[in-house]
């Protein structure tokens, strides 16, 4: 039997920031130039003086938002990344990494990384094996005689429309085995996606997409069944190379940020947050919304009207009161998660 031999697919260069438990805690941690280089079989980061080498079954996720500390690190350094994504491995034996990376410049910068991650949902999902029930509910009348079908994720030619042209491109589609040959267009004009519990042919009750599109004025819903790892990268698909985001945007796992905030938020809810937000001073709470609208410490006073020290002195209440976190020495500071459900709470109810 030949020997299975490895391709390069695509190539991207730009900047990158390795995520995980240490680095985020490392001061010199920070977006270094890298060159990451897809393969059929693998992927390879090339991110300042590391290398870091994956084969793809080590992909984890894809697309998902950064933790704000590298978001903050870049703005702390000038960087510029506008348009970025991410890639999330689980190598053996070692903690999970999040690879955020993003063009040099922020000039065509979505298009260049849509470009790459095209590429990659190609690698990880093309020819995957799926089951497919097509069309079952038009217009709110079930058709019993739509059956479970065998297919298989492919990337189909598609012709779209960019601006005054018409232009062919490869948009995923299910193609279903034997008989005439099959390609359904599920991904497309869609009007909500879910998750249900189904029961597939062989009598197992498995979780899938319920997905609804509309064709020709009405509703078209149909049912897919795809593996749990491969069904995240569909969800992710649809989050970023398509118009329908907010479809799915409920059924992604939530960021490591999104899960401490709701716990903090439920530990300080309630009598216990209105108690904290009477303790402080307006000038207290203005400082914290600011901050948690993006605003650097460093804009505060002529946003305020206030001396600088006086903005500091506030500043340095809020760290004694374990509201911010300083993180440069000249009074860069950011949100603590107590600050975050303390200022999302004066947000909400003033």
């Amino acid at each position: 039997m030949a020997k299975f031999k490895s391709k390069e697919i695509s190539r991207f260069e730009g900047k990158a920031i390795i995520v995980n438990s240490y680095s985020l805690k490392d001061p010199f941690t920070k977006w270094n130039k890298t060159q990451i280089t897809l393969f059929t079989d693998k992927i390879e980061f090339n991110i300042g003086n590391k290398k870091i080498e994956a084969n793809i079954e080590y992909i984890e996720d894809i697309g998902a938002e950064l933790p704000r500390r590298a978001i903050e690190i870049a703005k702390a350094s000038l960087e510029d990344i506008s348009h970025y994504s991410s890639i999330v491995l689980r190598l053996p034996d070692r903690d999970k990494d999040i690879i955020g990376f993003a063009p040099e410049t922020s000039l065509y910068g979505k298009t260049l990384i849509n470009s790459f991650l095209k590429k990659i949902f190609y690698v990880l999902l093309n020819k995957k094996e799926i089951k497919v029930q097509y069309g079952v509910i038009k217009g709110g009348s079930v058709d019993n005689s739509v059956k479970w079908e065998e297919g298989f994720l492919v990337f189909a030619q598609k012709p779209v429309k960019k601006g005054v042209s018409i232009v062919n491109e490869q948009v995923l589609a299910v193609a279903v085995k034997g008989g005439k040959p099959k390609v359904y267009d599920l991904f497309n004009n869609i009007e909500s996606v879910d998750i249900e519990n189904k029961t597939i042919d062989d009598g197992k009750e498995l979780e899938v997409l319920e997905i609804k599109q509309i064709k020709g004025g009405e509703t078209i819903t149909s049912y897919i069944y795809i593996p749990q790892k491969e069904r995240l990268f569909v969800l992710r698909y649809i989050a970023t190379l398509s118009k329908y985001s907010n479809s799915v945007k409920n059924l992604l796992p939530k960021t490591e940020d999104e899960l401490e905030s709701q716990l903090t938020s439920e530990s300080w809810g309630g009598d216990k947050i209105k108690s904290e937000v009477e303790q402080l001073e307006p000038e207290e709470q203005e400082v914290l919304t600011a901050i948690y609208t993006g605003i650097s410490s460093l804009e505060l006073p002529p946003m305020m009207g206030l001396d600088v020290d006086e903005v500091e002195k506030i500043l340095e209440n809020l760290i004694d009161k374990g509201f911010l976190n300083l993180i440069r020495i000249r009074k860069e500071t950011e949100l603590t998660e107590k600050g975050r459900a303390i200022t999302n709470y004066i947000i909400s109810n003033f």
